[in-house]
């Protein structure tokens, strides 16, 4: 009997140390691998269909007296850029110093978000986005080092709206603005692909290079993306995070391909209360939407490629977040678009497959025969 009790006593020891090993195990192969995604640079999660992935880099931190150096002690004549939180300057080839504005880095939350916050955006490069590459910080001082576009770039709201844009003499044709959409579109599509969005998807942050022969598939890139993560300007602590905003990102995407299309602003959404009914209607009442000074399409597939390009836009700015497509999908079609365009340029006769068919994603693309649900068309800017 006490030979029975002393062996159920071994047993029980025994498994009570295996359990505790297995415990430990576990606990420790946990550890192990938060401080590898730590070191990784802390992916900004998904939603486990692939749609974002970790992000397998960290940005440098760069020593505030390398940046001074590199812009002569942040001197005026090195300033290439102005805007409402940086001021720009010439730093190393190929990059620019973004220097925080004062009031920002002494007030919230911006100065106390930066360094954390700008750690989340790291990305790997990708020649359609002009990517931050570094961060660096001092007493006062917040700087973000980035990609620098080419001498000759422009945003493109200068070359649809502004001084460079003259109402009779537009800087786009149609086969520059399908390639446009498209590099656009690639490099926000990249950015979703990385757990990043966007946040600020306006034509004065999509950069064209003002050289026609640069017109290509990287004459093109994105900037300043994922500022809303340390500016929290817009009341959203979250705006850099791919589940927060990358249906946000796809409206104001679309926003910008409507612009594209018709040379008019987007002014408040007003744009798309006039433009999403024509296109809906389908020829001839789309040829209303298309900008006058880019030219009639020159023949039906081309017509073809200008409404492909336009039924996009229209599935972009559905209201519900949930039925508009993601990046990735409208990158491809764009794509399509673009190498359409190519095909025509290069072949004498342009016989080219105009893309007549109505691409189907997101349950959203709404051809010019379908009718649409209220909810879908009444328009408002996203929440």
């Amino acid at each position: 009997m006490r030979e029975s009790v002393e062996d159920a006593l071994h047993h029980a020891v025994v498994a009570v140390a295996a359990a505790a090993l297995v415990a430990l195990a576990v606990a420790l192969f946990l550890l192990w691998r938060k401080k590898r995604v730590a070191r990784a640079g802390g992916g900004a999660g998904g939603d486990g269909d692939g749609a974002a992935v970790a992000v397998a880099m960290a940005l440098p931190v760069i020593p505030l007296a390398d940046v001074e150096r590199a812009t002569d002690g942040f001197h005026p004549s090195r300033v290439i850029g102005q805007g409402r939180h940086f001021t720009v300057y010439a730093a190393a080839p190929g990059l620019a110093a973004k220097r925080m504005r004062p009031h920002l880095v002494l007030g919230e939350p911006g100065g106390c978000r930066f360094p954390a916050a700008v750690r989340l955006l790291a990305v790997p490069p990708h020649p359609n986005l002009a990517s931050i590459v570094g961060l660096s910080e001092g007493p006062g001082e917040r700087v973000l080092i980035v990609e620098r576009a080419s001498a000759g770039s422009v945003g493109l709201d200068a070359l649809l709206h502004g001084a460079g844009a003259p109402h009779d003499k537009p800087l786009l044709s149609w086969p520059e603005r399908a390639a446009v959409s498209a590099g656009a579109a690639r490099g926000l599509a990249h950015l979703h692909a990385h757990g990043v969005a966007h946040g600020r998807v306006w034509p004065r942050n999509v950069l064209v290079d003002a050289a026609a022969e640069a017109r290509g598939p990287y004459g093109v890139r994105v900037s300043d993306y994922g500022l809303s993560t340390f500016l929290h300007d817009d009341g959203d602590a979250d705006a850099g995070r791919l589940d927060a905003r990358a249906e946000n990102d796809v409206y104001m995407f679309g926003a910008v391909l409507l612009q594209l299309l018709t040379g008019r602003q987007w002014d408040g959404g007003r744009l798309a209360h006039w433009a999403l009914p024509l296109i809906r209607a389908g020829p001839p009442a789309l040829a209303e939407v298309l900008d006058e000074r880019a030219g009639e399409p020159a023949d039906k597939p081309e017509s073809r490629l200008l409404a492909r390009t336009a039924r996009v836009a229209l599935a972009c700015v559905a209201n519900d977040g949930r039925s508009r497509p993601r990046m990735a999908e409208v990158s491809a079609i764009l794509d399509d678009v673009e190498a359409a365009y190519r095909r025509r340029n290069s072949s004498p006769e342009r016989e080219v497959d105009g893309g007549g068919g109505e691409e189907r994603f997101s349950g959203c693309l709404l051809g010019p025969s379908r009718s649409a649900h209220r909810s879908e068309t009444l328009l408002r800017l996203p929440v």
